[in-house]
């Protein structure tokens, strides 16, 4: 396995380099910036989606990769506000691959310590590392699925442009989204486990500590991974069955409103009755510390969900309500995948011990 060194150091040399900073040879505070970094980009990503969507812009650039039919990469004047809203939009992807390439090269050097050129890595871009190989396979197969889902997630968009957006396909631009948002609190969860102190003194993570009910922390995880999966999809089949079509010609699903919403709610109100059984567990086996701030986290964003939920439903789907909604499925996003990470690490003894591994001293 290629290990380096287990002593937490900043870079080497009193002055290091620009380029020592953004990829550095150890673990520094940049790394744990650009994990943040991250996933909040990710969820600016929905946020100005949900503008897009619910001024009606969708259509604003009316094809795709290029703005116009008649050729135009950028907005016109004649498109109004409209093409300016869809184009913004799309100019945040690059912002987003930004953020995300920075991210990478923050872990790049701790993860492969033996390559020093492009060469070297180029294969890796593709298939990753492994990690019987590498410490830090982990960290750097996340930011590399965080990379190559910025041109996925563009081409499913362009789909959907393409398709005029059909809701379905706003559904997958959605979800995929979603899946980015898991993956980068997944991989903060990791960075913060891995370098810092406090992180996994609250984890337990080392030595042969044994958590008390592991199975069902373990259970707990499944049930709110299947939980979170179908009230994300039901809350985009919910979206796609109102009024915010993102443009005033676009499709939308024939479903009941009020069954799709009814589904929606009783699958938010299940993840809330596993996260308040996840408590009294947490306290009757006295769970790491992190679970139960986790849990604190969770509650907080998925009750505040529900109220910006009730309020936008029985107040006729104002956009604002819709837009603080949209925002908040993305925080929410955040804290259950980052939960639901957490519980299948400390429940399970390989995991545990991989993570121990991987810590450094």
């Amino acid at each position: 396995m290629n290990l380096p060194s287990r002593t937490v150091t900043s870079c080497t040399g009193d002055h290091p380099s620009l380029a020592d900073k953004i990829m550095p040879a150890r673990y520094i505070p940049w790394v744990k910036t650009m994990a943040y970094a991250v996933v909040i980009a990710n969820m600016v990503l929905i946020a100005s989606g949900g503008i897009v969507r619910l001024t009606g812009s969708g259509l604003g650039c009316d094809t795709w990769p290029r703005c116009t039919k008649d050729g135009s990469w950028t907005t016109t004047p004649e498109m109004g506000i409209h093409g300016l809203v869809e184009f913004t939009n799309r100019l945040l992807t690059f912002g987003l691959m930004l953020v995300t390439i920075l991210a990478f090269l923050s872990i790049l050097r701790i993860a492969l310590p033996d390559v020093t050129g492009f060469k070297g890595l180029w294969p890796k871009l593709f298939v990753g590392l492994r990690s019987r190989e590498y410490r830090y396979a982990d960290l750097f197969n996340l930011t590399l699925l965080l990379l190559w889902g910025i041109p996925v997630q563009a081409v499913v968009g362009g789909i959907s442009v393409w398709l005029r957006l059909n809701p379905w396909m706003i559904t997958a631009h959605y979800y995929l989204t979603a899946i980015m948002i898991a993956l980068a609190a997944v991989y903060l969860n990791r960075v913060k486990r891995y370098f810092e102190p406090a992180t996994r003194a609250h984890e337990h993570i080392e030595g042969q500590h044994t958590v008390a009910g592991a199975s069902l922390m373990r259970t707990i995880a499944w049930v709110s991974s299947v939980l979170c999966a179908f009230l994300i999809f039901m809350g985009t089949v919910t979206t796609g069955t109102g009024p915010h079509a993102g443009d005033p010609d676009a499709h939308r699903h024939a479903f009941d409103p009020w069954v799709v919403t009814r589904l929606h709610s009783f699958s938010v109100w299940a993840f809330c009755a596993v996260v308040v059984i996840a408590f009294v567990l947490a306290r009757k086996f006295n769970w790491p510390t992190t679970v139960r701030r986790v849990l604190n986290f969770v509650l907080v964003a998925i009750v505040v969900q529900g109220i910006i939920g009730y309020i936008q439903f029985f107040t006729g789907l104002p956009i604002w309500f819709v837009w603080l909604h949209l925002l908040g499925s993305a925080i929410f996003i955040w804290a259950a995948s980052a939960l639901i990470e957490k519980l299948f690490v400390l429940s399970s003894p390989a995991a545990r011990h991989q993570a121990d591994i991987r810590i450094e001293h």
